[in-house]
């Protein structure tokens, strides 16, 4: 080890230095906070999707909170339709949201093939087509549609369900319940 035999006055006199921009700085800070908005942008991106998504199975909050249901299980479809379908009934695709104005809920529902079924227990036959009450149908290649409507209908809402066979020659249910338009 060395010893250091010098003294404080051997050392340089001080003097001042200016504080000096260098060149890029600017930038590289713009460059961290661009990069710093883009993770948090992510993440809140990513936590929203998950979430969301979450939310609107029945498994998340869509019973409970204002999330709409975006996918039912055929317990619900039986529940918001007031029909029990036969076992192999199959849920295409669901909707229910509870509104202000009167709840909305829309399902299709495929039976298996060669089930014999009918609604007219719980829903009265219309006596003339309405396809402007249900906008499922719009493109659809079925057959045989008869429309229906439930005996006891929702306050502020209009119901309407349409029986019929698809390409398949299965039978297809569409409901669509919705608030109506004043």
């Amino acid at each position: 080890m060395s010893e250091h035999t010098g003294s404080l006055d051997d050392l340089a006199d001080a003097r001042e230095v200016e504080p000096g921009r260098s060149r890029g700085q600017g930038l590289r800070l713009a460059a961290a906070l661009l990069a710093a908005g883009l993770v948090a942008g992510g993440i809140i991106a990513g936590g929203v999707v998950v979430v969301g998504g979450f939310a609107q199975t029945e498994a998340g909050l869509c019973r409970i909170t204002w999330a709409p249901c975006t996918e039912l299980s055929l317990g619900s479809v039986e529940a918001l339709s007031g029909l029990e379908f036969p076992e192999g009934t199959e849920v295409v695709s669901g909707f229910s949201r509870e509104s202000t104005r009167a709840p909305e809920f829309r399902a299709e529902v495929v039976l298996p093939e060669g089930a014999l079924f009918s609604l007219s227990t719980d829903y009265g036959e219309l006596d003339e087509p309405r396809p402007d009450l249900i906008q499922a149908i719009d493109g659809r290649q079925l057959s045989g549609l008869r429309y229906w409507s439930p005996f006891e209908q929702v306050d502020g809402s209009t119901s309407v369900a349409v029986q019929g066979t698809n390409a398949n020659g299965r039978m297809l249910i569409l409901f669509d319940t919705h608030p109506r338009t004043p």
